[in-house]
């Protein structure tokens, strides 16, 4: 009778041990996520994470202040140095016409090795047409009163021929 009793016991013991639960991934995540949650508002009851959320939006608003400055300050530093660059090209003699254009030109051949001013002296001696003096060319500006004559005539011949009383019809 013995030997019975050992094997009722052992029956036993394996109908426990498969009537245990098993855990889906869905229980799994449903408990975890319930406990990050009961955590979470115990935690944002506390004091001091108040005040390191305040520390936190008092610094971001800082650091976006600072940010700002640093860009402005990087857009001016660049629009002096344009400005620089014009005001030396304007005084090399450059054609008026051209002179946004040469300003440019020159700034783009600047580089570690190339200060400004000797790109702009290479420039000018490469491309001279864009240097000189300036010319001014007079055009006659007053209506031609010849009706229609082979000759035209000019502003001092009007005026020579109405001294001397000479009409030309």
């Amino acid at each position: 009778m013995e030997n019975n009793t050992d094997v009722q016991v052992t029956e036993t013991k394996v109908e426990q041990e498969t009537t245990q639960k098993t855990y889906t991934q869905q229980d799994i995540d449903n408990s975890f996520n319930a406990g990050v949650k009961k955590a979470s508002t115990e935690w944002q009851k506390d004091e001091k994470y108040k005040e390191f959320l305040e520390w936190k939006k008092t610094n971001q608003n800082d650091s976006e202040k600072l940010n700002q400055l640093q860009t402005k300050n990087n857009e001016l530093e660049k629009e002096i140095a344009e400005l620089k660059a014009t005001n030396k090209v304007a005084q090399s003699e450059v054609k008026p016409e051209f002179l946004k254009f040469v300003t440019t030109e020159v700034m783009q051949l600047v580089n570690d090795t190339t200060d400004f001013e000797t790109a702009l002296k290479k420039y000018k001696e490469d491309n001279p047409h864009f240097f000189g003096e300036v010319v001014v060319k007079k055009v006659q500006s007053s209506p031609n009163l010849a009706n229609g004559g082979a000759k035209t005539n000019t502003t001092n011949d009007i005026m020579n021929n109405i001294l001397r009383g000479v009409r030309k019809d």
